[in-house]
C-alpha cells in the first residue's frame, strides 16, 4: 500500500509525537541543516548517532536507519537515517539507494510496532530529506518514500515560499 505525502508549513522541530525521519551522513557529523536542528533540539538523538559512529572503524552503514526514543507520551521517535556518505554542498551527496534501504527498514519496523502496540503513533514526519543540502531530486526522493512507506507521511516546509518542490 503506497502513501501520499501531505505537505505542511511549519517547524519540524515542533513535532511532539510520531516518527521524525531525517537524513544523516555516515561520518558522524550533524553540522548543518535539519541534522543540526535535530542535534540541538533532541541531543539524545545526536548522542546515539555519535555512539554508533564511534563504535565503527569505517563510518556508519549507508541505508541504515537508527531509531531513538525521545519520549513515550505522546511518543516521539527520531530516526537518524544514513542517506549519504559524505557531506557538503555543490554536488549530490545523497544516495537514492540508501534512501530506499532506510525507508524499507523504517516501514518494516513501524509495521512491527503497529502490530504490537495499537495506540503507538505511526505517522511519519520528514523534511525535504536529501533534496536540500544533500543535492538530490525531490521528485525521485518523494516517489521512493511514497512507494516504500505504508504509513501517513507529512513533509514539513519551513515557510510558504518553498512551494515549488
Amino acid at each position: 500500500m503506497a502513501t501520499k505525502i501531505e505537505t505542511k508549513t511549519g517547524n519540524l522541530m515542533h513535532v511532539t509525537s510520531g516518527h521524525i525521519v531525517h537524513g544523516c551522513n555516515a561520518q558522524g557529523v550533524m553540522g548543518s541543516g535539519v541534522a543540526a536542528g535535530v542535534k540541538e533540539t533532541w541531543p539524545q538523538a545526536y548522542e546515539d548517532y555519535r555512539m554508533r559512529f564511534e563504535a565503527t572503524t569505517h563510518g556508519l552503514e549507508m541505508g541504515a536507519a537508527y531509531p531513538v526514543q525521545i519520549n513515550e507520551d505522546p511518543g516521539l521517535v527520531i530516526w537518524n537515517a544514513i542517506t549519504q556518505n559524505l557531506y557538503g554542498t555543490g554536488t549530490r551527496q545523497i544516495s537514492y539507494d540508501a534512501i530506499v534501504l532506510c525507508f524499507e527498514s523504517i516501514n518494516q519496523q513501524l509495521t512491527g510496532i503497529k502490530e504490537r502496540y495499537d495506540n503507538f503513533p505511526v505517522d511519519v514526519h520528514i523534511p525535504l530529506i536529501g533534496a536540500a543540502r544533500g543535492g538530490g531530486n525531490w521528485n525521485i526522493i518523494s516517489t521512493i518514500i511514497e512507494e516504500t512507506l505504508d504509513f501517513p507521511v507529512t513533509l514539513w516546509l519551513p515557510d510558504s515560499t518553498v512551494t515549488t518542490i
